[in-house]
This record gives structure tokens, C-alpha cells and sequence, in this order.
């Protein structure tokens, strides 16, 4: 079956990069939209699935714009969660069909399960503290990363004795409190670290992204998942079926 015709939205380094792998994966790209080159009517007739890396502000502009338009949506940018549900109504009215997800890397999806597993072993045992610490580029425009609090709430749901999530701690903390912290600097792709740590021992569960291929990989196979689609999905559910 031929690979979805693509329009990229962002031409940073991760659209780029899409473009790039597109290439190798037998995608068309049609179109490139950019601050220089604003999104046109025209670039959308040619495309069946628009994939989206830009800023967080254009997120739901350009979603309108799409799903008007009748086509697929795959959203890689972060720093939007505040209009999800927006984005999600708007979904459902127009019948349109969308894959977000805050990190597309097919690895960092089993990692997320393996981290669930984890908290669920740990649970009965309250000597043992969890935290994450996440490490990225210090030209990211959201900190904690979207990966680190979507770690958070998988921890939160499997483990009963951490009730809420703190991102900046002065002093001592309250057992109850699951805390993610931040680094930025150089040109870290991403690493994400959870900590399981007793006063004799400790354990480390670690995610690294030694490129951004991963997520152009994930972005496009979420793309061509929707082409013939409809609904709204976090990229973990198309990971989901594509398992079972």
C-alpha cells in the first residue's frame, strides 16, 4: 500500500529530520510550511497527512486548518497540553482524525511500560523512594519535558503512596510527593532517569535518545496509522494496537 502524502509543519531540526526519513521510508513530502513559508490552501489539497514540529502557539491554529481541510493530523509539538481538550472537541466535531504524543520514540514507549511495571513492584515496599530527572538541550522551550510528566503520571497511577507531582523543591519533601526535575544545556537530545532509591541500594531506569531519528521514525509510522482514521489518540494507544 503506497505511504501517505505528507505537508510538514516546522522545518526546525525535527522536521528536518522527518523530511530526511521520510525520504529513506518512502513517504511523499508535498509540501513544507515554516515561518518563512506560511501554511497555504494549496499545500494542503496535495496532502493526506499533515505532520506537525513548530512552536506550541500555532498548534491549534494549524489543527483547524487541517481538519477543516479534511486531512489527518500528527501533532510531535509540546507545550499545548492547556488546549488538548479544546483540540480534542474540535477532533470529534469535524470527524477528523489526530495522533499527538509528547515523544514519538517507539523505545521510550517500552520504557514508560517497563517504568509502570517498576512502580507497581516497588508499591508494597514504602523504604523504596521514586523520582525523575530529565536532561535536555538548553534551546527546549518547555521544562519539565512532556516525556518526564507523562512518566510522572504513569508512576502516580501505579504507585498508591505518591499523591501529587512537584517540579521545583526547596527543602525537605514529603514522602507523598513524586519530584521531576530539570536540566538544560549543550545539545542533549533527551535523557530521562527514574530513580528507585532504599537506603541500602538503588536502582536507575534510564532512557537516551542518541538522535532524533526515533521520533521522526514514531511520527511517521503514527502518520501513516491515521491516514484512514478517525478520532483523537496519544501515540501510546496507536502503540497499543500495533502490540496486540
Amino acid at each position: 500500500m503506497p505511504k501517505p502524502a505528507l505537508l510538514l509543519v516546522g522545518y526546525g531540526r525535527m522536521g528536518q529530520e522527518v523530511e530526511r526519513v521520510a525520504s529513506q521510508m518512502g513517504f511523499p513530502v508535498v509540501g513544507i510550511a515554516s515561518g518563512s513559508r506560511p501554511l497555504q490552501p494549496e499545500m494542503l489539497q496535495r496532502a493526506e497527512v499533515v505532520v506537525d514540529f513548530s512552536v506550541p502557539e500555532a498548534v491549534l491554529p494549524t489543527a483547524r486548518r487541517v481538519l477543516e481541510a479534511g486531512k489527518r493530523l500528527v501533532i510531535g509539538t509540546t507545550g499545548w497540553a492547556a488546549q488538548r481538550e479544546e483540540l480534542r472537541t474540535l477532533t470529534e466535531e469535524m470527524e477528523g482524525g489526530v495522533v499527538y504524543g509528547s515523544n514519538f520514540a517507539l523505545g521510550l514507549q517500552l520504557f514508560l511500560r517497563l517504568v509502570e511495571q517498576a512502580a507497581r513492584l516497588v508499591a508494597p515496599f514504602e523504604e523504596y523512594d521514586l523520582f525523575v530527572h530529565e536532561i535536555h538541550h538548553r534551546a527546549k522551550r518547555d521544562a519539565p519535558s512532556g516525556t518526564a510528566l507523562l512518566l510522572a503520571e504513569r508512576i502516580l497511577q501505579a504507585l498508591p503512596r505518591k499523591r501529587r507531582l512537584l517540579t521545583e523543591a526547596r527543602g525537605p519533601l514529603p514522602a507523598e510527593v513524586l519530584h521531576v526535575s530539570s536540566s538544560r544545556g549543550g545539545s542533549v537530545v533527551g535523557v530521562h532517569t527514574v530513580f528507585i532509591d532504599a537506603e541500602g541500594e538503588s536502582l536507575e531506569l534510564v532512557h537516551r535518545a542518541k538522535s532524533r531519528r526515533p521520533f521522526a521514525v514514531g511520527a511517521l509510522i503514527a502518520a501513516e496509522w491515521i491516514a484512514q482514521r478517525r478520532g483523537f489518540y496519544e501515540f501510546g494507544q496507536v502503540v497499543e494496537e500495533l502490540l496486540s
